[in-house]
């Protein structure tokens, strides 16, 4: 740890350079649905992810491996036609996944973690693992929190996420005795979004009605997938912190 360590957020990938991450550890969130589906699928002893950034390269890298692969990915929350799956954490369970490989095109996560490509180490967190990332990070210097959106659109849930993480880690240094560092502008907002929340929440409002009426998860109770929602909602589920290694470009635990 050095006295100039930072914790960032970022609300949009469009909003930084590539070449400004170069130093970070980026986590980068796409609560609905992405990272909570890549953070399932190895839990569930998927052997790796590959994250693409188009329907197209994932086809690509689908065809060069003669098949020996799953091919998931979604357009406006709907599989894409021709692919084997969907972007569905529920979908890819034990029986689906184990020990196979996954390529994974989404319309946010995937293209975020694109965007990622220069920094010192990419993580994937999600609702479902703050707990084992925040820990993953404690001694970190410089940690940024990238948040996927929606369409190249600001998401409540994934600020939400950032503000729990970002607040986590805080508290985990605190209690090692370590100095939390710089919390920037936009951490801080995060923060305070997820503690206004969080406080709805310890009075018994489920997370997952906080994610119902985010941008993301609207279009996810019109399409049926609601399962979804409550899902991802799920804080410190899985205790698992994947890596996407930047040489391979592939996730792994």
């Amino acid at each position: 740890m050095t006295p100039e360590s930072v914790l960032n957020v970022v609300f949009l990938p469009s909003t930084v350079s590539p070449e400004s991450l170069t130093e970070d550890t980026v986590i980068v969130v796409d609560v609905l649905r992405a990272t909570t589906t890549i953070i399932s699928a190895l839990a569930n002893g998927a052997s790796k992810v590959l994250p693409q950034p188009s329907i197209e390269a994932a086809r690509e890298v689908y065809a060069s491996m003669n098949g020996d692969a799953l091919l998931g990915g979604e357009r406006q929350g709907q599989i894409v036609d021709g692919f084997t799956n969907g972007n569905s954490p529920v979908e890819y369970t034990s029986d689906v996944v184990a020990d196979k490989t996954v390529i994974l095109a989404t319309t946010n996560g995937t293209v975020a973690m694109e965007h990622c490509r220069q920094a010192k180490q990419i993580l994937i967190g999600a609702m479902v693992n703050i707990q084992a990332v925040a820990e993953a990070v404690l001694h970190e210097s410089k940690v940024t929190v990238m948040c996927s959106g929606t369409d190249r659109i600001i998401t409540s849930e994934d600020i939400l996420f950032a503000g729990a993480m970002i607040d986590r880690i805080c508290s985990l240094r605190k209690s090692a005795g370590i100095d939390p560092g710089k919390v920037t502008d936009t951490a801080m907002i995060a923060v305070n979004h997820w503690k206004q929340t969080k406080a709805e929440v310890e009075n018994g409002k489920p997370l997952a009605d906080f994610f119902r009426t985010a941008r993301g998860g609207i279009n996810l109770v019109r399409i049926g997938l609601d399962h979804d929602i409550v899902f991802a909602a799920q804080i410190d589920s899985l205790p698992h912190v994947p890596k996407l290694c930047q040489e391979s470009w592939s996730i792994k635990l």
